[in-house]
C-alpha cells in the first residue's frame, strides 16, 4: 500500500512538471499570484461577494400595514435611519394634498436605541416612537397623525434610496401658495408663505432669468420645495387645537424662506422665518415636528 502511494504521488508531480508553459496564466492576463488557487476559495469568495451585492441593492425595504394597504419605506444607514410614509388613494395628509402635481411624504430621520426582548426602537430627533422592529423581524409602526401602533411585514419592492426628488424653484412657490391658502383658512387670518430670492452675486441672479438656469435652479430647489410642506404640516400641527390657531393668527403673518448655512427656524415681528441649506438633503431644513416643536415653545 505504501509503495502504490509512492507511485501515485510521483506520477502527479511528473504530470505537473510536464504541462505545458502555455496553460499557465500569463502576468498580462492580469492574475495576481498571491491569491489563492483553491477552487473552494475562489467559490466562497463569489458567494461571498454577491451576497454584498445583494445586500446593498436592497437597504430600503418596503413594509405593509397589516390592517389596511398602507405603505412605508425603512432605510438603514450608518448614523441612523430614515422613513418615509407613502402617501395613498385619498390620503388626508397634508403632505399628500398640498400639491396635486408631486407628492411630497416626509422622510423623517431617526434614531435606534435598544428595546427589551432585543427589539430596535427608532425615534426622531424629538423623542417620538415611529417605528419598532421586534428580534424576530415583525414591524410596529406609528403613523403620523395617529396614537397608536400599526403591525407590518415585509413587502417586496425595487425602491431607490430616500432622498429628494429634484424639483424646480417654480414648484417651491406653486406649494408656498397653497400653503397660503390652507394655513390661512385653518387659522382664520391670512398668513402669507413667501420664497425670498436666491442669493448670490449679481451674475447669478442675472443668470436665473435666462433659458440657462434651469439646471442651477433645480439643483437649488428640492430642499426649499421640502422645507415649504415641512412648515405648513408643523403650523397645521399646532393649528389643529383651537387655541393654537389663535395665537398663530395673532402671531404670525409671514413664513419667510430664506436661504442659510445652517437650517433654522425663528419668529420676530411676525415673520416666521425658516432657513434652509440647498446644498443639503433632508438635512438641510427643519422637520415638519421641530417646526412644530419650535411653535409650541415660543407662541
Amino acid at each position: 500500500m505504501r509503495r502504490f502511494f509512492t507511485v501515485l504521488l510521483t506520477s502527479i508531480i511528473a504530470a505537473a512538471a510536464s504541462a505545458p508553459v502555455s496553460a499557465l496564466p500569463s502576468p498580462e492576463q492580469g492574475v495576481v499570484l498571491s491569491q489563492s488557487t483553491d477552487p473552494f476559495s475562489a467559490l466562497v469568495g463569489k458567494r461571498v461577494e454577491r451576497r454584498s451585492t445583494r445586500r446593498a441593492s436592497h437597504d430600503v425595504q418596503r413594509y405593509v400595514l397589516a390592517s389596511d394597504d398602507r405603505a412605508f419605506l425603512f432605510e438603514e444607514r450608518t448614523n441612523g435611519a430614515l422613513i418615509k410614509f407613502l402617501c395613498g388613494a385619498d390620503d388626508p395628509r397634508l403632505d399628500c394634498s398640498i400639491d396635486p402635481e408631486s407628492t411630497a411624504a416626509e422622510i423623517y430621520q431617526l434614531l435606534p436605541t435598544r428595546g427589551p426582548r432585543g427589539d430596535v426602537i427608532y425615534k426622531n430627533a424629538e423623542g417620538d416612537t415611529l417605528l419598532r422592529i421586534a428580534s424576530y423581524g415583525g414591524a410596529t409602526v406609528f403613523w403620523p397623525g395617529e396614537g397608536r401602533g400599526y403591525g407590518a411585514s415585509k413587502s417586496f419592492g425595487d425602491d431607490a434610496s430616500l432622498g429628494l426628488p429634484l424639483m424646480s424653484r417654480e414648484t417651491a412657490e406653486r406649494r408656498a401658495r397653497a400653503a397660503t391658502a390652507l394655513i390661512s383658512a385653518l387659522t382664520g387670518a391670512p398668513i402669507i408663505f413667501e420664497v425670498a430670492p436666491v442669493a448670490g452675486p449679481p451674475s447669478m441672479a442675472k443668470a436665473q432669468t435666462t433659458a440657462h438656469s434651469t439646471t442651477h435652479s433645480t439643483a437649488l430647489a428640492p430642499v426649499l420645495a421640502d422645507a415649504v410642506v415641512r412648515t405648513a404640516a408643523g403650523l397645521q400641527m399646532v393649528a389643529n387645537d383651537p387655541t393654537g390657531a389663535r395665537i398663530i393668527a395673532n402671531r404670525i403673518q409671514r413664513v419667510l424662506f430664506q436661504e442659510a448655512a445652517v437650517s433654522n427656524v425663528d419668529l420676530a415681528e411676525g415673520v416666521l422665518t425658516i432657513q434652509y441649506v440647498p446644498e443639503m438633503d433632508i438635512e438641510g431644513r427643519p422637520s415638519s415636528r421641530a417646526v412644530a416643536r419650535y411653535l409650541e415653545e415660543t407662541l
